[in-house]
């Protein structure tokens, strides 16, 4: 009976993920597409949402919202487990832009990253081009 108590929990140990494991984006559910800084441009139709991903130890924000476009969300979380659980303070954050597609056009989706304490002298811009087809 020991023997298979310490088997089990040894099983057990196996499965619990590392206190730095890696934790997704906080991806909104139902979104027809997820970009990331890496995508390039979007193209969606009227009415599809879509969710712009990127990850920083610093803040992003939308610069330039595009006619056509509405933003629905802004969400933030942890990339760690030890961030999430309390053991690891700061590191990198992920920040996940909700938006809808409202009418056709084209435009350019423009996010700036800046640190908290002085979001008014942003260290990088990312341009993503956006075309929502009818």
């Amino acid at each position: 009976m020991i023997a298979l108590t310490v088997l089990a929990l040894y099983a057990c140990d196996r499965v619990t993920p590392s206190p730095d494991a890696p934790l997704p984006a906080p991806v909104p559910a139902g979104v027809a597409l997820v970009v990331d800084e890496a995508t390039g441009s979007v193209s969606v139709r009227t009415g599809q949402t879509f969710a712009v991903t990127l990850s920083s130890n610093f803040d992003w924000q939308v610069q330039t919202l595009p006619d056509g476009l509405e933003l629905l969300g802004t969400k933030t979380g942890p990339t760690t487990t030890a961030q999430r659980d309390g053991g690891e303070t700061g590191g990198a954050s992920w920040f996940v832009f909700h938006l809808k597609a409202v009418q056709p056009g084209e435009g350019e989706l423009v996010l700036t990253e800046a640190p908290g304490w002085e979001p008014e002298k942003p260290m990088r811009t990312l341009a993503i081009p956006v075309r929502v087809e009818p």
